[in-house]
C-alpha cells in the first residue's frame, strides 16, 4: 500500500531525481542506525521508493534520450536497435477486405537523420502495414526507416489515450513505417540464429491444436486466444460470441 502511494505521488508530480535518491538513502541510513524507529521509518521509505522508481522510469536521465534527439514534429529517420518482443501482426476487417498491420517495440541504440549514425537511448513503438517475415523476432537486431513522432493522444475526453498508454510503458515515440521493405536485419554478427523458445512453442501449439481440423476458422482462433494468448485476430467478429454470452471480460483478461 505504501509503495502504491509512492507511485500515485509520482503520477501527480516528480521532484528532481537526485532529491528523491538522497531522501531514500537518508531514510534507509536512519532506519539502520536507529533500531527503535525502524518500524516507523519503513513506511515513508516504501513511499519514497515507489516515487523514485516511477520518476526514474519517466525522467530524462540520459543525454542521448530520444526525447532530446527529437521534438514534437514528425522526422524522417532510420533507427537501429533490438526488438523488445516478437512483432505482433493484427488484422482488421473493412467489409470483406482484411487489413493487416504489425506492431512492435524496438529498443533504440542508434539513429541516423543525415549521413552518420548517432547513439540514442529509448524505445519506440513501430507501426507497419502488412506482416513481417518470421526472421524478425524477439531480441533480433534490426534497422528500420520511418517517420518518428510522439504518439497521438485521445481524440476526445474520455476516449482511449494511446500516448498515455505507451508513456506508462516508458515509450514516448512512435515510428510509422510505410512498408515491410523498410525493415532490415542488423549487422551479421549481431543477429540471432533462432527465435526464442516461447515463439517456437507458440507455433508448435497452434499446429497441435489445429490438427485434424479442415481449416483455420473462428472457433480455432478463439481457442488459440483463450489457451495461448494469441492476439493476432482479436477483432470485433472474433469477440462477438463472448459478448453475447457475457464472458467478454474473461476473454480480454486472458489475452492481454
Amino acid at each position: 500500500m505504501a509503495y502504491a502511494g509512492g507511485l500515485l505521488l509520482g503520477r501527480w508530480g516528480s521532484p528532481p531525481l537526485a532529491v528523491l535518491f538522497i531522501v531514500c538513502l537518508s531514510l534507509a541510513g536512519i532506519a539502520l542506525a536507529c533500531g527503535r524507529a525502524r518500524h516507523w521509518l519503513l513506511w515513508p521509505l516504501l513511499v519514497c521508493t515507489g516515487w523514485t522508481a516511477l520518476t526514474t522510469r519517466t525522467s530524462i536521465v540520459s543525454p542521448i534520450d530520444l526525447r532530446l534527439r527529437f521534438g514534437d514534429q514528425p522526422t524522417l529517420t532510420e533507427v537501429r536497435g533490438r526488438l523488445d518482443g516478437t512483432p505482433s501482426p493484427r488484422i482488421r476487417f473493412r467489409g470483406e477486405d482484411a487489413d493487416w498491420h504489425t506492431l512492435a517495440i524496438v529498443r533504440v541504440e542508434e539513429v541516423r537523420r543525415r549521413r552518420t549514425w548517432e547513439p540514442a537511448f529509448g524505445e519506440v513503438a513501430v507501426t507497419t502495414p502488412g506482416v513481417l517475415p518470421a526472421t524478425f523476432f524477439d531480441g533480433q537486431a534490426v534497422e528500420i526507416t520511418g517517420t518518428i513522432a510522439p504518439p497521438k493522444g485521445a481524440l476526445a475526453e474520455g476516449l482511449f489515450d494511446y500516448r498515455s498508454y505507451l508513456g506508462w510503458q516508458g515509450v514516448y515515440h512512435q515510428l510509422r513505417v510505410e512498408t515491410t521493405n523498410d525493415w532490415r536485419l542488423g549487422p551479421e554478427g549481431s543477429r540471432l540464429a533462432r527465435p526464442p523458445w516461447a515463439d517456437r512453442f507458440l507455433a508448435w501449439a497452434q499446429v497441435t491444436l489445429g490438427r485434424g481440423l479442415p481449416e483455420e476458422d473462428e472457433p480455432l482462433r478463439l481457442l488459440w486466444g483463450m489457451t495461448l494468448g494469441w492476439k493476432t485476430a482479436l477483432t470485433d467478429e472474433v469477440s462477438e460470441p463472448f459478448m453475447r454470452t457475457g464472458t467478454m471480460l474473461d476473454f480480454v483478461s486472458r489475452t492481454t
